[in-house]
């Protein structure tokens, strides 16, 4: 069977799963921030060597089925203001108000997308005013705009816009700006999202254009037999030329929770809460029988740009493996700093000096200074001993030894403080079952889990890689929304009719013919925020916010299969060595099992180290494990815990 491949470019390090019915592989690689492609071709690499013994891409790629893609790249744009410097027109006398754009203010992100003054278009009889218009493009040019964004009420008046644009800027023409009209993008009533969600699209526009392009050209260049096909903030992929930017926002973390639901169902969890703890953040989610929840409007970036497209509902903290720790007179901080990829831990020996839970744990005995990342990169615990002791041992007038284990009670009660916050925010109850992942889940899920009130952890076979392993449960797709406004002015016949022909567009320019998919007519809307969506019976049901018709086009892809049971017979783990940890600041020496080279079944208490090439997690005193069905590791608190 041909190959499913998935790779999540995440912020520290870009990840890759592949699976081909019989064996899974993963791989992990550093992300390459100044350049895409080069961690996107290097991870791929990583996965041929790990196939065949040998980087034959081509090998790799002539045997895959599907290569699903989610990208930084848009996200990364967002939060270090580096995209494309966009032009706005509006109506007339909205310039200084923008629909409630000026709430953001004139610095941060919404100055870095348009740091021109916006222009107002005047309309006399029922035209625009053709002299006036031309006068704000040649402006917005010279001003140093490289794309402009049109929002006005009414679609009319942008297509009356776009005929003077068109008839004075032809396309052809190599001195043509590129121009969005907003209503084309997106059919919304709320003029203000409507506007920060063309403006986004266009700012994040071109240098994810030219980068999934060049990622394309690679893929094409070594034989893959279908399109790259780029995975979406909704949780389904379409291939780059029918990929929306704004939509490629916060993609991985969207790939986590696709997996998580896969893993809420096949659990049968009435409550499963995800923490996806990574280099710099910890993202976290929540899934209520299997299902997770939905913002009918997004926001983007920390100004919370609100967007006129739903995204999951994943709440980002700042802890992660990279996190910084400072005192603050006798207690102990933890982020929302960050020190990165680069430097990086003081114990990657590449210039960090400061100290972080990475470097806790390697001190704490929990991580392996041999074995990090496969062994490609030895951590130095003397350059962990010098930060820690600098900046928390002797300010605090502790022993190295306590003070490490005072740095990760603080960052364990202070992850798993955030994690009882937003569940109570939304009216749950700890009590259900915690899933860890992402580099840094595990190795304090046991601690963060009895803080916040969890008795039992889930922790995936394929946790470090576990947001890549989501992608996979995607399908090829496109969606397509009309306000219940419109749709009652113009006839609900006539508005699926144009829908429809979207997706038979869309989707034969996804390689597909007809009656190769199939399509869900739903009206859809939020309440208390949140999205709802259920079939369309011809009129918005009441308590609706924002309604709409939408349909939803569908062509399903191969995806990851799980186990048809659950049930296996336990028997007893057997470790493979043994490692000197140290627990409450005491020393023990405790087994250490390799997950892959245990069957399903295999069980034993705590304490316990896992460690695998990408993978380490605790087991806490009080606590058992046992690897499930599909390999997972779980790990339950014992009565008294």
């Amino acid at each position: 069977m041909a190959f499913l491949v998935n790779i999540d470019n995440g912020g520290s390090f870009t990840d890759a799963i592949a699976s081909d019915g019989e064996r899974v592989l993963h791989v992990k690689s550093p992300t390459t921030p100044h350049d895409l492609s080069q961690c996107f071709i290097a991870v791929l690499e990583r996965l041929a060597l790990e196939c065949y013994g040998e980087t034959d891409l081509a090998r790799l790629l002539g045997e895959t089925e599907y290569l699903r893609y989610s990208t930084t790249s848009g996200t990364n744009a967002v939060v270090e203001h580096k995209g494309t410097p966009v032009g706005v027109m509006v109506l007339a006398g909205e310039e200084h108000r923008l629909y409630g754009a000026d709430r953001l203010g004139s610095t941060g992100l919404w100055a870095a997308m348009v740091p021109s003054p916006v222009v107002g278009l005047r309309f006399e009889g029922g035209a625009v005013d053709a002299t006036g218009l031309m006068a704000s493009v040649s402006q917005l040019i010279s001003q140093g705009v490289s794309r402009i964004v049109v929002a006005l009420p009414e679609p009319a008046q942008e297509l009356l816009v776009k005929d003077e644009v068109l008839e004075r800027y032809p396309r052809h023409l190599l001195g043509a700006i590129p121009v969005l009209f907003s209503h084309e993008l997106v059919r919304d009533d709320d003029h203000g999202r409507r506007l920060f969600s063309a403006v986004v699209n266009s700012y994040l526009h071109p240098g994810m254009e030219l980068f999934l392009y060049g990622a394309e050209r690679v893929t094409r260049q070594h034989h893959l037999g279908s399109p790259l096909l780029i995975y979406r903030n909704d949780g389904d992929s379409a291939r780059v030329a029918k990929t929306t930017a704004i939509k490629t926002y916060g993609s991985g973390p969207r790939g986590g929770l696709a997996g998580a639901a896969a893993y809420a169902r096949w659990y049968r969890s009435p409550l499963l809460v995800a923490v996806d703890i990574g280099g710099t953040t910890t993202d976290i989610s929540t899934l209520v029988d299997g299902a997770a929840t939905e913002f009918a409007h997004g926001l983007v970036g920390d100004e919370e740009i609100p967007a006129s497209f739903p995204m999951g509902d994943i709440v980002s903290i700042g802890y992660g493996g990279s996190s910084i720790f400072r005192l603050d007179g006798d207690a102990i901080r933890i982020g929302p700093e960050s020190v990165g990829a680069a430097p990086g831990p003081a114990c990657f020996g590449r210039g960090g000096s400061v100290p972080t839970i990475t470097d806790a744990l390697l001190l704490a005995g929990v991580l392996d200074p041999d074995n990090y990342l496969g062994g490609e990169l030895k951590l130095d615990p003397g350059l962990a001993e010098k930060v820690i002791g600098e900046n928390i041992a002797e300010p605090l007038g502790l022993a190295l030894g306590a003070a490490v284990q005072r740095m990760i009670a603080a960052y364990e009660t202070q992850v798993a403080t955030h994690l009882r916050d937003i569940l109570a925010s939304r009216g749950i109850a700890p009590g259900g079952d915690l899933l860890a992942f992402g580099g840094g889940g595990p190795m304090n899920a046991c601690g963060i889990a009895a803080a916040a009130g969890f008795r039992r952890v889930i922790v995936p076979a394929y946790a470090s890689v576990f947001s890549a392993y989501g992608i996979g449960f995607s399908d090829l797709s496109h969606q397509y929304r009309m306000p219940v406004a419109e749709v009652a002015a113009r006839g609900a016949e006539v508005v699926l009719a144009e829908l429809r022909e979207r997706a038979r567009r869309d989707m034969f320019g996804e390689g597909l013919a007809a009656g190769a998919w199939a399509e869900v007519v739903e009206v859809c809307g939020a309440v208390n925020g949140r999205l709802t969506a259920q079939p369309w019976q011809g009129a918005a049901p009441a308590g609706l916010d924002d309604a709409g018709l939408r349909l939803v086009a569908t062509h399903g892809l191969r995806q990851p299969q799980l186990p048809a049971t659950t049930e296996v017979p336990a028997r007893a783990a057997v470790a493979a060595g043994s490692a000197l940890v140290y627990l409450d600041g005491e020393p023990a020496e405790l087994p250490v099992y390799a997950l892959k080279g245990l069957s399903p079944g295999s069980a034993g208490t705590g304490p316990a180290l896992f460690r695998d090439a990408y993978l380490t997690c605790l087991v806490r005193p009080g606590w058992s494990f046992r690897v499930s069905a599909n390999g997972d590791l779980i790990l339950e608190a014992q009565a008294h815990v």
